[in-house]
């Protein structure tokens, strides 16, 4: 339920409750019933967060776990672009609201929308999307685990961090409302693809990992190669040691070489 007053962009709205689920879930739900898009389902707390791939997300109480339900007329070979839309949003969030004691240039996005603060993963995103029978067009959900004042210790690739430990001392609520100007305006640059190649010069400006070779598990088998670019697509450009190139559209980096990622 709605607990309090914000000033969102125009033609958004969006619900608070102390805690739920999932905020992603919730959303889907209320898409279910017939909710408007452009609703935000917002959470302090989270008893069955997600992450990729069924992955669980820690939710703790104090940060921030915000979903946004979309409607969008882009062709299928476009929806892979709204990683690329909600990574920006975030990090521009951040960029946006930092005070000076907090570093900007510790911030980095590695592919496609984890955001990365000192090697620490501090944000994580889930996009999941459904084409309406009724409309044709489709339903995206696209949620947003940033850890503002904690963080769960987790193994893997990357650690996790939180932005307090880094100096960080601006309220939830007020990046709640940076994040939701933030997806506003890069979904409005978006148009439904037709804008794509501003937000992929954007990403890249913000990239962690170009010119680093990885690993990445693409279904069961692995492919290697130096990170060149994304695509216009927003899939990822790999070069093999034969110099030819592979375009990976969804895949799990296992391995960086020559990072503390």
């Amino acid at each position: 339920m709605e607990t309090h007053s914000l000033p969102l962009p125009q033609g958004y709205q969006y619900f608070w409750f102390d805690e739920i689920d999932s905020t992603n879930q919730e959303a889907l739900r209320q898409c279910a019933k017939g909710q408007k898009p452009n609703s935000w389902f917002c959470a302090d707390r989270q008893s069955n967060g997600r992450g990729t791939k069924g992955s669980q997300w820690i939710s703790q109480t104090g940060n921030l776990y915000a979903s946004l339900l979309i409607r969008s007329n882009c062709s299928p070979e476009h929806l892979a672009q709204i990683s690329i839309i909600a990574a920006l949003a975030s990090i521009t969030a951040i960029e946006q609201m930092a005070s000076d004691q907090f570093h900007v240039g510790d911030l980095c996005v590695k592919w496609p929308n984890d955001i990365l603060l000192k090697e620490r993963k501090v944000c994580g995103i889930l996009i999941e999307s459904k084409r309406s029978r009724q409309s044709g067009l489709f339903d995206i959900v696209i949620g947003t685990g940033l850890n503002l004042a904690s963080n769960p210790q987790i193994k893997g690739l990357v650690a996790a961090g939180n932005l307090l430990d880094n100096g960080w001392s601006c309220s939830r609520d007020e990046l709640f409302v940076a994040l939701a100007q933030s997806m506003r305006d890069w979904l409005s640059i978006w148009q439904d693809g037709e804008g794509f190649e501003t937000l992929r010069l954007a990403w890249l400006e913000r990239s962690c990992h170009i010119g680093q070779t990885m690993t990445i598990m693409v279904g069961d088998v692995c492919q290697e190669g130096r990170m060149t670019t994304i695509s216009r697509s927003g899939a990822l450009v790999l070069e093999d040691c034969s110099g030819e190139e592979k375009t990976i559209s969804s895949g799990t980096i296992i391995k960086i070489e020559g990072s503390g990622s």
